[in-house]
């Protein structure tokens, strides 16, 4: 049931992210609040360490 709620909680987010960003591309929603919607919208990214990047 988790594996549920993550995915429809997901597809909710998907789709206020890509709201804000038509209306920022609008010129509705500034980049600060653009910039607040990507934190709470996408997935943080975490920085690979030095090896595993040469590894890749």
């Amino acid at each position: 049931m988790a594996t549920t709620k993550r995915k429809t909680e997901s597809g909710i987010l998907a789709s206020v992210h890509k709201t804000a960003a038509g209306l920022h591309k609008a010129g509705l929603v500034d980049k600060a609040t653009m910039r607040e919607f990507d934190a709470l919208c996408l997935t943080p990214v975490e920085p690979l360490a030095r090896e595993e990047g040469r590894k890749r």
